[in-house]
Formats: structure tokens, sequence, C-alpha cells
């Protein structure tokens, strides 16, 4: 075989390789560990701000956020209540970022941590540290 009969085969194989999922621009497209465990319906359970624990009473009871992993989420009173937005996140910074498509506003919370059980996130642009904890349904 010669050099250019070489150099063909080994273009064929890697556009094979590109065209069914073994290129490297592939490995990048799927979601990652952290828009995995973000993907849920999260349900208000409890606030916890200087020290002081409230639990959610009867009108937050039904507060939910719905976080898909095609980027869309509705979050407030289920199931009626629901608003609809755009999500996107931060990972370096840990910040989710939230558009609400109905109010034009934009939420911008920090992710103190997220499990596949719970998910705590802060306002960072509360006066006094506040978190807001959410748990898996």
């Amino acid at each position: 075989m010669n050099i250019s009969l070489k150099k063909a085969a080994l273009l064929v194989a890697l556009l094979f390789l590109f065209v069914h999922g073994g290129g490297v621009a592939s490995a990048q497209s799927g979601p990652s560990l952290l828009e995995q465990r973000l993907c849920r319906t999260w349900k208000f359970d409890y606030l916890t701000q200087d020290g002081k624990t409230v639990k959610a009473d009867k009108s937050l009871a039904d507060f939910v956020i719905i976080i898909s992993l095609d980027h869309t989420i509705k979050q407030g009173m289920y199931p009626d209540g629901l608003i609809g937005g755009k999500w996107k996140v931060d990972e370096k910074e840990m910040i989710l970022d939230i558009n609400d498509e109905t109010t034009s506003q934009q939420y911008r919370m920090k992710i103190f941590s997220v499990t596949t059980d719970e998910l705590v996130l802060q306002d960072p642009a509360a006066a006094s540290p506040s978190f807001l904890h959410y748990r898996a349904e």
C-alpha cells in the first residue's frame, strides 16, 4: 500500500468513527452530571435563614420546580399555577439562571448542593443568607 492509499484509508476510518458517534465532538454533546442531577421535579420543603428553619406552610406546600433536559423549566403551584421558562447552569460558579417567559423576569440562584434527593438553592442577592431546600418528587 502506498502512502496516499494509507492516508485515504485512515481518512475513511476517521470519517466512519465521527459519523457513527465516536468522534470527539460527540463527547461534549450530552448533559453533564450536574444537569442530569438538576433535571427532575423538585418540591419546596423548607427555608433556612439566620440559623432558623421554616417549613413549607399550606400556601407553599404545592410549590414545585420542574427542570427538564431540554433546558425548559416550569415553576409555581402544581398543577394549575405553573409558569414556563428556560434555564442554564454555570457549572464553574454553580449558578442556576432561570428566565421566566411569562413575566420576563430573570432569576439567578447559587446551587449550594444537589443530590438525587435534595436541591439547595441560595439567593445571592438576599440581605442575609437564605437557603431554599427542595426534595425530589
